[in-house]
């Protein structure tokens, strides 16, 4: 197994907030005391960590100017949770949930007396050490107070509670109060997003969806899990409505074709169709899920682009930026900013094995596998960034101004190990435990520069990512072709010619056009106009 919770665990602490108006949870007068999560976990010269707040700290009050925990976080922690108990029946892990979504509750804002009020359902970002909610950090968060309109915390609390609808069917009281909570934060979007349904934008000369949650289709595509988990299970009508209207919104973020930018993405935010950044990309796992429950053939398609065009081209291409740019219908993007987050990743590895999961397309799980290779070395620093002994994931690969020290490694491992950073990397590796193809493949993390690949070059239309596992001998190759016919590609796997490999040929659907093995050292493999062909070595796979 590839998860270990230890480090989030050492994250996690009880608070005991005070009375404040508009802020109770389950069963508060019974259990006082709730779970949340440090926000931040910095790294300490003799290599422990200290977990802190976000901000300076006031000594005499013990507040950070934005606070110690925040919603995010606590949210996909209890995410976290669920999904473990759920995998393995752990007694701790459904506690941990069920406290941290109590927690979670606790920052939502009710006003029962008054159904209208415009905090009605929305949730508070950030509360202090002492349990005191902070409606206003400082720097500010958009919208400001953090309780006062739709945003990304709002979209993840729906996450968490219709993955914890889902999971506490056995508990009838708290499933109740959970689900009474989600109906109210879905209001609470029907109120502050769904005036909106219908209406477009023209944004860089395209049609753009006005109806999603803080105009992103990253952050719709997060409550889109929540909100698929809890219909699945709830027969909630007014839910699979509110589902089916989102879901139209981030389906209209799918751009561009196998052979441009984005090259089949769905777009992350509505107020732009040039920019994609790899923070928060569920929005295809999300899709998957409509598709799952819905039968939403579009969302389906979406989903499939997403994956099976966009997400192999990124990775040949250097892995999950943090942003990248392109005029629609270029070939190739400027990377604005080269930082890579744990978060980047996750959201590839979870996105491809839901789709092929709910499509039955294999090759998208090997793809996740190359994705999910970034936490064990494929990455520009060259060096893991999950650590199985400890279950710590560091905060990212930052890129130095600086020339790289080490020839081709352009980036340097971010040793804190924050929540964020360390919820996602958990998440991934929850995924890759439930699929040991996806996760023998994610080991192979090493880049492999002797692999010969004749034709990738550089402009060129085949492009290639080659990697290796200097313990086993197993390699893995990823061809990923932009021109509009067919390409014939040389692999020449050098000295990894023993063995048999496995060659997978797909269209730029995910569709398996062609599926076989070789001894042969050196290959000649077919590569479909727009489509992706992988060449694996491996005992595991064989």
């Amino acid at each position: 197994m590839l998860t270990n919770l230890a480090h989030l665990d050492s994250l996690r602490v009880r608070v005991t907030p005070p009375p404040q108006p508009g802020h109770t949870t389950f069963r508060l007068v019974e259990e006082p005391s709730v779970e949340v999560v440090w926000t931040y976990a910095e790294r300490l010269p003799d290599g422990s960590y200290l977990p802190v707040g976000g901000g300076p700290v006031d000594p005499d009050t013990g507040h950070y100017t934005q606070g110690a925990f925040n919603a995010d976080d606590i949210a996909r922690a209890a995410v976290v949770y669920l999904r473990h108990w759920r995998a393995t029946g752990a007694d701790a892990s459904r506690a941990a949930a069920r406290q941290l979504l109590r927690g979670l509750c606790y920052l939502q804002t009710v006003h029962d007396e008054d159904p209208d009020h415009p905090c009605h359902g929305n949730v508070v970002l950030w509360q202090q050490p002492d349990g005191t909610l902070n409606r206003s950090g400082i720097p500010a968060e958009s919208p400001d107070p953090s309780d006062s309109g739709e945003s990304a915390w709002l979209a993840r609390t729906v996450w968490a509670l219709g993955e914890g609808y889902a999971a506490f069917q056995g508990d009838p009281d708290f499933a109740a109060f959970l689900r009474r909570r989600l109906r109210l934060a879905m209001s609470a979007i029907r109120r502050q997003v769904l005036p909106r349904y219908g209406q477009w934008r023209v944004v860089e000369d395209s049609a753009t969806p006005a109806w999603l949650i803080g105009d992103g289709a990253d952050l719709t595509g997060e409550a889109l899990l929540g909100l698929c988990a809890y219909t699945g299970c709830s027969g909630d009508d007014d839910a699979r409505k509110l589902l089916e209207q989102l879901a139209e919104g981030v389906t209209a973020m799918r751009t561009g074709t196998p052979w441009t930018w984005p090259f089949g993405a769905v777009l992350p935010c509505a107020l732009s169709r040039s920019a994609w950044h790899a923070w928060a990309g569920l929005a295809p796992a999300g899709l998957a899920r409509v598709y799952e429950v819905a039968g939403d053939l579009a969302a389906r398609d979406a989903a499939l682009a997403d994956a099976a065009s966009f997400t192999p081209h990124l990775l040949v291409e250097g892995g999950p930026d943090n942003l990248r740019v392109a005029v629609p219908g270029a070939r190739e993007a400027l990377t604005i900013d080269g930082v890579q987050l744990s978060y980047g990743a996750q959201s590839r590895v979870e996105s491809l094995l839901s789709t092929a999961r709910v499509t039955g397309r294999p090759a998208l799980s090997t793809l996740a596998g190359i994705a999910g290779s970034w936490f064990f070395g494929n990455n520009p620093a060259g060096a893991p960034m999950y650590d199985p002994a400890t279950g710590r994931t560091y905060d990212g690969v930052d890129i130095p101004d600086a020339p790289p020290q080490q020839p081709g490694r352009r980036g340097v491992v971010h040793r804190d190990a924050g929540a964020e950073s360390t919820i996602h990397g958990l998440l991934a590796m929850l995924a890759l435990d439930a699929d040991p193809h996806a996760a023998a493949v994610a080991r192979i993390a090493e880049p492999d520069g002797d692999t010969d690949t004749g034709d990738c070059r550089k402009g060129g239309e085949v492009r290639c990512l080659s990697l290796r596992d200097p313990r086993t001998g197993a390699r893995v190759t990823l061809l990923r072709s932009v021109a509009t016919s067919t390409r014939i590609c040389d692999v020449d796997l050098g000295d990894a010619a023993e063995g048999t490999s496995t060659v997978t040929v797909s269209d730029p659907a995910g569709e398996e056009l062609e599926h076989y093995t070789t001894s042969a050292g050196r290959i000649r493999a077919l590569v479909p106009a727009g489509g992706f062909t992988i060449v694996t070595r491996m005992p595991e796979i064989g």
